[in-house]
């Protein structure tokens, strides 16, 4: 029995087939045994039994029998009837038991054998096996009546090898029809194998179900959720790291609607569009994750869609020091330039003896620093778009733009919207801003930046001075590699911010006066839990 769950899935089902082909024959026979030989020795014996009565009936039968050259007139009758319905043999006999009539005329003349004889020359039909001269034989008896009185017997037989080969003829046709039928069994048993196999691309059971195993143990060990939907929407599959990210029970998800398990997946729009998604910013209940959503297609027609996730809190540490040594340095190098400028602009009073110019000077530039770093710190809470607004505000004075912040921004320490969410919103869109006005005049290169919290929502305000964006351009600015500058120039910024602003629930608005400003305007909620 081992060896066979060892078989291929061909060998498997040819071996099922020639086993129920096996079980078919054994069943077969003991019906044939049981059911079919009785009633087939049955039929012949009432084939008989109705050929002896009708025999007993013929006028010249009935009138010669018994009498001293009847077997004459007898003979010719029996015999003729004999060839005509195929029995055996076809023997008259009288109340003595000697034959009027007998396939081997030597023997007419002489008493039957058998021995079985007695009941009908008492009047009884019925059918009996005896042994006579021509070997075993089924034999039918009927009396015969002369005006009511029997006067003997008829007597018609099938030989028993006769009835065995009738029976082992119908037992063969039987098996020849069943072995046709392995036959075909097998064939089409092999074509069936072979279209499983190819379904399963050529994978045995055995190695879909090791791999069924590898796969989830693989998903269960990966730190990244996977959520997978067949072509209706369904969840097909969801492991521990998906249920942890999405807030997700251990049970009950498999088999529903994934709008209804996670409202927010975009997966049957993936399904529908059958487009990918790649590094989309999603806010779950536990957690702000990363997904890449995938369709699943199958020749030529999508039929699933699969997202995986990533925790984005280790990335999120790891960003935050990445980011805030390059804003450090950033800063450094934009203070180091002023500095270096400013040092020759002292140098240069010093030599031509302008002390009191040169003290000015110096008093004039604390008075600035201070100044904005006091702003900075009073109404920007949030230590990392502070030191975003200072390293923006120093490359607008390297690139000659007026940077404006609206005194009364302010922003309070970090809430819902994390801070590097905040920083990668305002970043783009100052950096958005200023590459903006490099194609206008220095005299009217102006940034102006408004930031509010209050009542559980942030303001987000960049105005540009920039030559604007065209009207039949407004829809397309936020899609995913567009850039009015043409193909070759980034055009990711505005898409990332739209993906982490909707991530969040918020909106974001587009105003441009083509040839005088553009202004994006963001609003983002910071109360109440992640949905």
């Amino acid at each position: 029995m081992g060896n066979f769950f060892r078989l291929s899935l061909k060998g498997k089902v040819i071996g099922l087939v020639f086993c129920f082909f096996l079980m078919s024959s054994l069943v077969t026979g003991l019906v044939i045994r049981g059911t079919v030989i009785p009633m087939f020795e049955r039929s012949m014996a009432e084939d008989a039994m109705d050929i002896a009565l009708s025999v007993a009936y013929i006028p010249g039968i009935i009138d010669n029998v018994g009498r001293p050259d009847g077997a004459e007139v007898i003979q010719p009758i029996a015999d003729g009837v004999r060839k005509k319905t195929g029995t055996e043999f076809v023997v008259v006999i009288d109340t003595d038991g000697i034959r009027y009539s007998h396939k081997v005329p030597e023997r007419i003349g002489k008493r039957v054998v058998g021995g079985d004889e007695g009941r009908a020359l008492l009047g009884e039909a019925y059918v009996s096996r005896a042994v006579g001269t021509l070997g075993p034989s089924l034999r039918a008896f009927a009396p015969i009546y002369r005006k009511g009185e029997l006067v003997g017997a008829v007597l018609v037989g099938i030989l028993i090898d006769r009835v065995n080969a009738e029976t082992w003829r119908l037992t063969t046709n039987v098996l020849m029809a069943l072995a046709l039928g392995l036959v075909v069994g097998i064939v089409g048993a092999t074509v069936l194998a072979d279209g499983v196999k190819l379904s399963m691309r050529g994978f045995e059971p055995e190695e879909i179900d090791r791999l069924l195993w590898e796969r989830e143990a693989m998903l269960e060990s990966i730190k990244e959720g996977i959520l997978a939907v067949d072509e209706t929407g369904k969840v097909t599959l969801v492991n521990g790291e998906a249920r942890r990210l999405l807030g997700l029970p251990d049970s009950g998800v498999i088999g529903r609607q994934v709008d209804v398990v996670v409202p927010n997946s975009r997966l049957p729009q993936v399904l529908s569009s059958g487009v990918p998604e790649y590094d989309r910013e999603q806010v779950s209940e536990n957690a702000r994750i990363l997904t890449n959503r995938v369709p699943i297609v199958c020749q030529e027609r999508t039929v699933g869609a699969v997202a995986s996730f990533r925790d984005m809190s280790e990335v999120t540490s790891m960003a935050e020091e990445l980011t805030g040594v390059r804003r450090y340095v950033d800063a450094l190098r934009v203070r180091n330039h002023e500095f270096l400028n400013k040092l020759q602009t002292i140098s240069g009073l010093v030599q031509l003896g302008e002390h009191d110019r040169a003290v000015a000077f110096i008093s004039e530039t604390v008075q600035s620093t201070q100044s904005v770093m006091s702003f900075i710190a009073r109404r920007i809470k949030n230590p990392s778009v502070g030191g975003l607004i200072l390293g923006k505000m120093g490359r607008c004075r390297e690139l000659g733009i007026e940077f404006r912040i609206d005194e009364d921004s302010y922003l309070g320490p970090p809430g819902r919207v994390d801070s590097n969410a905040l920083v990668a919103i305002l970043g783009n869109l100052l950096e958005n801003g200023m590459n903006a006005l490099m194609d206008v005049p220095r005299e009217r290169r102006r940034i102006y930046l408004s930031l509010f919290d209050e009542s559980g929502r942030i303001i987000i305000s960049v105005k540009d001075t920039g030559p604007g964006i065209p009207e039949n351009l407004e829809e397309d600015i936020f899609e995913r590699g567009f850039s009015t500058k043409g193909e070759g120039h980034g055009g990711y910024g505005l898409f990332n911010v739209k993906s982490l602003v909707e991530a969040y629930g918020g909106e974001i608005n587009l105003e441009s006066r083509e040839g005088v400003s553009t202004e994006f305007l963001v609003n983002l909620p910071n109360g109440g839990s992640r949905s």
